[in-house]
C-alpha cells in the first residue's frame, strides 16, 4: 500500500495517457463487467464510472454492469462518437446521474427511452440526493471567487450550466454520504428492473452501504487534529460536497470550470495564502495533470510539495491493475492526500 500510495503522491499521468490512447467507441470500456449477461441473466448500462462501480456492487453476480463511458474519460467530457442508444435499450436498465445537462448524451437516451422504450428501467443516481448551490458553502467546501476574479473567469454561470441544471453542484459522490444514497436508488431500480433477484441486490446493498459508511469514518477520524482547515486546490475544484462533509475549505486560482485558466493575480494570491496559512501540500487534480500545483510550489518562498486527487469519477487501466475502484480511489488516493494537504498525517 505504501508504494501504490507513493506512486499517487508523486503524481505522473502517464498511465492516464496510456490508458486514454484508445478510447473505445463502444461500451464498456470503463472496467471489466461482472455477472448477468455471461450468466444468463440480464444486463444495464451506467453513463460513467462512478455510477457502474455503485452499480455492480449492488448487482453482484446477478447483473451484468457496462460503463458507457471509455477507460480514463470524465463522465462530463466525453461524448460518443456514434448513437449508443441502440446497445443501452437492449439493456434492462439505464442507470444515469439525472442532473440535466451533466452528460447531454445520456439524457438523450433517456428521452428516448421515455419515449419509446418503456421496457427499459431509468434509474436516475441523484434522485434524493441533498445538492449544494455552487457559490452557497459558508463552512466548509468551495471558497468562492470575488468579483474580480469571477470577472477575470468570464464563465462560471455557463460552465454551471455545462455541469447539470441550475447551478447545482453534481459531483455528490466524492461524499461517501450522499454516495449512500445513489446507492440505495440504484438499489432500489435494479429491484423494480429484476424482482426475481430482489434478495441479492438488497443483500449486495447492504453490504457496500456499510463500507461508504466505514469510508465515511475513515474520513471523519483520519482528517481530524490537523493543523489548518484550508487546502488549495490547483485546477478544477470538483471536490466541494467532499470538503462540506469533513468540514475544510478549499480554494483553487482556477475556479469550478476546467475550461479557464488561472490569472497571474489569481495565482499570486494564492501563492500569498499558502506561505500566509503554512500550507506544505498542493493539491491537483489526477485527470488534469500538475503544471499548475508545480507553478504555484515554484512562486513560493515556502517548502512545499504536490499531491494528486482522484475526482472518483474514471478509472485508469493502472488503477484497474490495483483494485482503485470507487473506495479503492477515495481510500488510497484522497485520504492520505487530504491528511497531507491539512496537516493530519497520523
Amino acid at each position: 500500500m505504501d508504494g501504490t500510495r507513493r506512486r499517487f503522491l508523486e503524481g505522473g499521468v502517464g498511465a492516464l495517457a496510456a490508458a486514454s490512447a484508445g478510447c473505445l467507441d463502444s461500451l464498456g470500456g470503463g472496467a471489466p463487467s461482472v455477472g448477468g449477461d455471461e450468466n444468463g441473466g440480464g444486463a444495464a448500462t451506467a453513463s460513467f464510472f462512478t455510477l457502474a462501480d455503485f452499480s455492480r456492487n449492488v448487482a453482484g453476480e446477478a447483473l451484468s454492469v457496462e460503463n458507457a463511458v471509455p477507460m480514463g474519460q470524465h463522465g462530463h467530457g466525453w461524448e460518443p462518437q456514434s448513437d449508443i442508444t441502440v446497445e443501452i435499450v437492449d439493456r434492462e436498465a439505464f442507470v444515469h446521474l439525472g442532473i440535466e445537462g451533466f452528460q447531454r448524451w445520456a439524457d438523450e437516451v433517456v428521452r428516448e427511452i421515455e419515449q419509446n422504450h418503456d421496457d427499459v428501467t431509468l434509474i436516475p443516481a441523484a434522485e434524493g440526493v441533498d445538492l449544494t448551490e455552487y457559490g452557497q458553502r459558508d463552512e466548509g467546501g468551495h471558497d468562492s471567487h470575488d468579483s474580480e476574479s469571477e470577472e477575470e473567469h468570464g464563465h462560471a454561470e455557463e460552465h454551471d450550466h455545462d455541469h447539470g441544471e441550475g447551478n447545482y453542484d453534481p459531483h455528490f459522490w466524492v461524499d461517501p454520504v450522499r454516495s449512500q444514497q445513489a446507492v440505495e436508488t440504484i438499489r432500489d431500480g435494479l429491484v423494480g428492473a429484476d424482482g426475481e433477484n430482489a434478495d441479492t441486490y438488497e443483500e449486495n446493498a447492504a453490504a457496500y452501504l456499510t463500507q461508504l459508511d466505514d469510508l465515511h469514518g475513515r474520513f471523519e477520524e483520519e482528517l481530524t487534529g490537523r493543523e489548518h482547515d484550508t487546502v488549495v486546490v490547483a485546477g478544477h475544484d470538483s471536490y466541494g460536497y467532499l470538503a462540506e462533509r469533513y468540514g475544510f475549505d478549499i480554494h483553487t486560482p482556477q475556479g469550478v470550470s476546467p475550461d479557464t485558466e488561472a490569472s497571474p493575480t489569481e495565482i499570486a494570491q494564492t501563492v500569498d495564502l499558502v506561505e500566509r496559512e503554512g500550507i506544505e501540500v498542493i493539491l491537483y487534480d489526477h485527470f488534469e495533470g500538475d503544471t499548475l500545483a508545480r507553478t504555484i510550489v515554484e512562486e513560493a518562498d515556502t517548502a512545499m510539495d504536490v499531491a494528486a486527487l482522484s475526482p472518483a469519477e474514471s478509472i485508469t487501466r493502472e488503477w484497474t491493475e490495483e483494485g482503485l475502484d470507487y473506495v479503492g480511489q477515495m481510500e488510497e488516493i484522497n485520504l492520505p492526500s487530504l491528511r497531507a494537504a491539512l496537516g493530519a498525517e497520523t
